[in-house]
């Protein structure tokens, strides 16, 4: 749990942020638009503070089969493009810049904010050391597809050209939809790759 600043009426309020996959969401823990927080849900997880941990041991008793499925962050960070930085002033606080916009967030203690610090760099680096690999470079390239079949065959259905076009483009889009999600899918094995040789590198 992190607390983020609002603005002068609200001020500081407390949401709790999960990273995973390179992406630090948040959610409310208050009011109408909360989620539960359980052992259940957060299982697997790395929690960091003390009073993150007794807010999973107070609600030990209310998970349901909903608390994962209905679960939408109130706000997304990508950490690809994201940058951040501690608060000289201030012990417990730090920033995530965007590139659009500013998130000032605040620890419940130093070593809180040290151990979210941590965290985050450890994933900014990783997603530095896939991207710019020699293995995943080839895979943002985008390829070349040619709509030429379709067009013969739409031809000899007697279609006009108006609405061949559109066809045309609607087999680009899904292409180019499905080539994105390939290209994430290599993003994450090679993040886990990472992962796994980090820890090879540490247990030797």
């Amino acid at each position: 749990m992190l607390y983020k600043w609002v603005n002068y009426g609200k001020g500081w309020k407390p949401r709790w942020f999960i990273l995973q996959d390179g992406v630090l969401s948040y959610y409310k823990i208050s009011g109408p638009d909360k989620i539960l927080v359980s052992q259940e849900t957060e299982k697997g997880c790395k929690v960091i503070g003390e009073k993150s941990r007794r807010i999973i041991s107070g609600h030990r008793d209310s998970f349901s089969n909903n608390s994962l499925t209905n679960r939408k962050p109130f706000g997304e960070v990508h950490l690809e493009v994201s940058t951040f930085r501690q608060s000289k002033s201030h012990d417990k606080r730090f920033s995530i810049f965007t590139g659009t916009k500013m998130l000032h967030l605040r620890a419940e203690s130093q070593d809180d904010r040290e151990a979210w610090m941590e965290a985050l760099q450890a994933v900014k680096d990783m997603f530095h050391r896939v991207f710019h690999s020699k293995v995943v470079a080839p895979m943002m390239d985008k390829v070349a597809i040619s709509t030429e079949k379709l067009r013969q065959r739409l031809v000899q259905e007697g279609l006009d050209s108006a609405t061949i076009e559109d066809s045309e483009q609607i087999m680009r889009n899904e292409f180019a939809t499905l080539q994105k999600q390939l290209v994430l899918l290599k993003q994450k094995q090679w993040l886990l790759i990472d992962i796994l040789q980090q820890l090879e590198v540490s247990k030797g």
